[in-house]
């Protein structure tokens, strides 16, 4: 009996597993409301890559949204009362979890507001989720509120002490923290490309006195 149960139990997990990745499942969640657990942060609507950019405006945690479809590694919404469609790409580049994770990561089907029940922050934590920023002395789950989650490539566990971000494509953000508190922000640029005109290197290959270097 016992080995019929277990056996039983297994078909079940594969069941639910089979389940959550196939097209019906994503199906499930089209047309429904759900509320942004993060800030979303983008460029161009119809293209914000999970790598999680940040440039550009951003959607507010609490918004509510409609969500039109889970498909491959696409996820496809446009706010309340608006006629402009989003979409998120699980950027398998930078992405280590499935495209269901990812809306779990993002999304809620209960309301979201900023200081109420699990999105309890302080006073400070919240000016800085509304202007998308990271302080010193926030706590992680107020840094996801305001900056999303880091790319999992990078970052796989949020039990980590340091978490890597990318502002643009070149340039990385890294958050360090201690007992759950930012301690340490460090922004790494790329160093700049110095170009020089053949008029600018003299014979020996230096720069000729008096020529100014183009970054």
């Amino acid at each position: 009996m016992k080995i019929i149960n277990k056996y039983s139990i297994s078909l079940v997990l594969i069941f639910v597993l089979a389940l959550a990745c196939s097209p019906l499942y994503a199906e499930s969640f089209s047309g429904k409301a759900y509320y942004t657990r993060t800030n979303i942060w983008y460029e161009n609507p119809n293209k914000i890559l999970s790598t999680n950019y940040h440039r550009g405006a951003i959607l507010p945690i609490g918004t509510t949204v409609k969500i039109h479809s889970i498909k491959g590694e696409k996820i496809q919404f446009t706010p309340d009362g608006s006629a402009q469609m989003f979409t998120i790409i699980n950027n398998r580049k930078t992405s280590t979890i499935s495209t269901e994770e990812l809306f779990n990561r993002y999304f809620s089907v209960e309301a979201v507001q900023v200081g109420v029940g699990e999105y309890q922050v302080t006073e400070a934590e919240r000016e800085n989720i509304k202007t998308g920023t990271i302080a010193l002395g926030m706590s992680k789950k107020a840094v996801l509120m305001a900056y999303c989650y880091p790319p999992t490539h990078k970052t796989p566990l949020l039990t980590s002490n340091i978490w890597h971000y990318w502002y643009s494509r070149p340039s990385e953000v890294n958050v360090y923290f201690k007992d759950d508190k930012v301690f340490q922000i460090e922004r790494i640029d790329p160093a700049p490309v110095l170009r020089f005109s053949k008029s600018n290197v003299d014979s020996e290959g230096g720069i000729k006195s008096g020529n100014k270097i183009k970054e």
